[in-house]
């Protein structure tokens, strides 16, 4: 993918399932389990699903033994060294998203063509998806490219289950150049699509990496990844 020097007009977001949009302050993505709540335009899908239907259900079920089948989990160890670098040398990395998030999430945002949403409960945050984005995180940084879809062929949901969280719902938000937490997550808020994943009431938990690369184009990564357990 070829992108421009970062700037402060021009830093990298991705929206939607895999598809790129260039912000005035970056490109987010947000992806999830089924787009079933995507907006007409399809520019920048929310992607999260609370269908229990048999369809859904079986499918679920096919992915996971999939996934049991061909890709083995993380070691423990990797994942550990993964997670040890996630936060780009930021001071209370963990606890400024936290308060910002939620602060967001207390009171309630409009979210553009997604809709106003109410205050809501507060995400709790979860090891197990801060390894699944610290992966993604580090991935990106290390082979200096900008997508949802990792350099081994993963999305987001495979990246979760290996990191051992089973998941009903999950949805993942990147961004590459912004400096501080507080960049990111009001980069974030700003654009609709990753706007409403933040704001989704039904998920629970939360992880998120930053990984730095001087010698990439963007150096900073950043990976949110959002879910709901089984």
């Amino acid at each position: 993918m070829t992108t421009p020097s970062p700037s402060s007009s021009s830093l990298p977001f991705l929206l939607g399932a895999g598809a790129a949009v260039l912000m005035a302050l970056g490109m987010v993505a947000c992806g999830g389990s089924e787009p079933d709540d995507a907006p007409a335009s399809g520019n920048a899908a929310t992607l999260s699903s609370s269908s229990s239907s048999e369809t859904v259900v079986q499918m679920h079920a096919a992915l996971s033994a999939a996934l049991a089948e061909i890709t083995p989990a993380l070691s423990t160890e990797s994942a550990m060294a993964v997670v040890a670098g996630s936060n780009c040398g930021l001071g209370n990395f963990q606890a400024e998203l936290m308060q910002r998030i939620n602060a967001y999430r207390a009171r309630g945002a409009s979210c553009g063509g997604y809709g106003n949403f109410a205050p809501t409960t507060a995400l709790a945050w979860n090891d197990k998806l801060q390894g699944a984005a610290a992966r993604h995180s580090s991935d990106m940084a290390s082979r200096n490219f900008f997508s949802h879809t990792g350099s081994d062929g993963s999305n987001a949901g495979t990246r979760i289950t290996q990191a051992g969280y089973a998941w009903s719902t999950w949805g993942e938000n990147i961004a590459a150049g912004y400096g501080t937490v507080q960049a990111v997550v009001d980069g974030w808020m700003a654009s609709p699509g990753h706007c409403a994943n933040l704001m989704k009431p039904a998920f629970k938990h939360v992880g998120v990496a930053c990984v730095s690369n001087s010698a990439s184009t963007y150096r900073m990564y950043w990976t949110l990844d959002l879910a709901v357990p089984r």
